[in-house]
């Protein structure tokens, strides 16, 4: 298994492996990004291609690709391995069955259905006739939408049978068990009607009957859940009421959890970053027919509201968003709060106009090709915001003032940018003829609700292990002196002074001095060290990037060895002063006589 782990090590860059996951910036021969696992506003996640590591200065988390996706996924090993190796196309062998996890089988049951509902929806036999055998409804009414058969199999778009055991059937022949297939949604238990009882064993029936199907993906592009939608005004069907939801979702599994998955997002990951903005629709149609149409930066949250989950995953890919929601009054009211915790996080929003009474699904349809240059007459929310409120007020009365304020500033007072709030304030003191300073007193007045103005960042805050001022000072000087050998003499000076955990690195580095290489202090380092040792590495170019041009490294390693040495000599004089009180409180005069002359030889 190590060596396969090592595979795909060779194979894969940990560059690639994390910009799946986020926006990252070059940096030297480095690339930084803000980091996933807590908040901070200015990028302190490196990531090293040539070391095959990452690491954030901001929180202390590292590691390399294995470790990357068991924390961004929240999985233990088995699952990051799996995953890494499709990823990198290798197949593993002699795979251990314990290593077969029951998340990894859950993963293979939502493939089989995804592949079950694909084959339904390709059989010749559905048609709304028996006696007609020249059309398969289902098929038709995807190509009156727009659909075209390469994007229906890009989308692996399919069709859930209007049977009540099919799939279950389906997946009992591929041997899997119905506890399993019950806990990734995809059949329910079969109640008795009121007044009877049931005997024997439990019995189950498909939650999906006679609906078109859509495979929701996670971010690797692997079928966790599904959104189906009824089919009864093409099929009569046998098995489902009339008065069935239009849509039927998975419910929340260990796979798929709604509020943290964007359907999509898989696809589009690369082009938001690309663009630095993505678009946000809200069902399976405006996702797959703009992206048909050539706008690759379109994710839809599906059988959810907008969420801060969804904006966190969102936040590591782009810095602004634009929302193709229904924006009707009665819309607009689910939109609303999605759109107030965006402009929390720091999202510049703005506002797609498809038209009345549509959506891109429908604007894509009836205008080919024309969908990027909607996106690009997008305006900013605070537009849509004015719009709204001059149509709803009269703004030559002072009623229609106030009520027109009062609207729009609290949106104002909303945006993080003291330069937008200063931009809008002034864009509204000339429309309303009222001066700034009055609009400016006016907002400080305005309360914005409690869940909006204390709402939580989109990246969760960090446990930062802690370090002593001697252990970041080491650091600090030795990762400086790998950039140099003429920096390892003045380490050698202080060597006394580093903590003892720093000693093997700095013993490597000495070593190591006539004939400098980093490969070479690596190779002298035992196997558990040499993490270790990147780190500090990652740590040197980190700190030279953020510098200037007139940043002098000799001077700060001079700094440095000198701070060092006197944290060193406080760490001693307090622990000698404990060692003077204790013989003190023994009566060992003599003790105290040698504790006191050692104290006073270290100032």
């Amino acid at each position: 298994m190590s060596d396969q782990v090592q595979e795909i090590k060779d194979k894969l860059n940990v560059a690639d492996v994390l910009s799946d996951y986020l926006r990252l910036q070059k940096a030297g021969v480095n690339y930084k990004a803000l980091c996933p696992f807590h908040n901070e506003k200015t990028p302190s996640f490196m990531v090293s291609p040539s070391r095959q590591s990452w690491h954030c200065f901001g929180c202390s988390e590292g590691g390399d690709i294995f470790t990357f996706i068991q924390k961004i996924e929240s999985v233990e090993f088995p699952e990051a391995l799996k995953t890494l190796a499709d990823k990198a196309g290798i197949r593993l062998e002699r795979e251990d069955p314990r290593m077969r996890s029951e998340r990894m089988k859950f993963y293979e049951i939502c493939e089989k259905a995804a592949q079950f509902f694909t084959a339904s929806l390709n059989n010749p036999n559905i048609r709304t006739n028996p006696n007609d055998t020249n059309k398969n409804p289902i098929l038709n009414y995807l190509y009156k939408r727009g659909l075209k058969d390469e994007t229906i199999e890009e989308w692996r778009v399919g069709y859930a049978p209007d049977s009540w055991d099919s799939l279950l059937s389906f997946l009992r022949l591929k041997g899997y068990g119905e506890l399993d297939i019950e806990k990734m949604g995809l059949i329910l238990e079969s109640r008795p009607a009121p007044g009877q009882v049931r005997y024997g064993a439990r019995k189950y029936h498909d939650r999906f009957r006679n609906r078109l199907m859509f495979p929701v993906f996670d971010i690797n592009g692997r079928p966790v859940g599904f959104s189906g939608r009824i089919m009864n005004d093409l099929i009569p069907s046998r098995t489902e009421r009339e008065d069935s939801g239009k849509y039927v979702n998975s419910p929340e599994t260990v796979l798929y959890n709604k509020s943290k998955i964007l359907y999509g997002l898989d696809r589009a990951k690369t082009e938001i970053r690309k663009q630095g903005f993505a678009i946000l629709v809200e069902g399976q149609f405006d996702e797959i027919l703009p992206y048909q149409d050539g706008v690759k930066n379109v994710v839809a949250t599906s059988g959810t509201a907008l969420t801060e989950d969804h904006l966190e995953i969102l936040k590591r890919l782009c810095d602004r968003l634009v929302i193709a929601f229904d924006v009707d009054e009665a819309g607009w009211r689910a939109t609303k709060k999605g759109i107030d915790m965006a402009l929390q996080a720091g999202f510049d929003v703005k506002v797609l106009n498809v038209g009345s009474g549509k959506d891109p699904a429908d604007f894509v349809k009836e205008n080919p090709g024309g969908f990027a240059r909607l996106v690009e007459s997008s305006r900013h929310i605070m537009n849509y915001y004015f719009d709204r409120n001059f149509a709803k007020f009269d703004k030559n009365t002072i009623e229609g003032k106030k009520f027109i304020a009062l609207a729009v500033l609290s949106e104002i007072k909303r945006l993080q940018s003291a330069i937008e709030k200063s931009h809008w304030l002034r864009e509204l003191s000339l429309l309303l003829s009222v001066s700034e300073k009055d609009l400016e007193d006016e907002m400080r007045h305005i309360l914005l609700n409690a869940d909006e103005s204390q709402a939580r960042h989109v990246v969760k805050s960090a446990n930062v292990s802690q370090k002593t001022r001697k252990e970041i000072l080491a650091e600090r000087l030795l990762a400086f002196s790998l950039k140099s050998p003429e920096y390892i003499a003045v380490v050698s000076k202080v060597v006394s002074a580093l903590p003892k955990n720093f000693l093997p690195i700095a013993s490597s580095i000495y070593k190591a001095r006539d004939d400098f290489s980093f490969s070479k202090v690596r190779e002298g380092l035992a196997a558990d060290l040499r993490p270790k040792l990147d780190y500090l590495a990652m740590l040197s170019e980190f700190e030279l990037e953020k510098t200037g041009p007139d940043f002098d490294i000799a001077s700060e390693v001079g700094i440095l060895a000198q701070a060092l040495e006197q944290e060193h000599g406080r760490e001693v004089r307090t622990s000698l002063a404990e060692s003077i009180k204790k013989a003190e409180r023994e009566n060992n005069l003599k003790l105290v006589e040698e504790l006191t002359g050692e104290y006073q030889k270290t100032f």
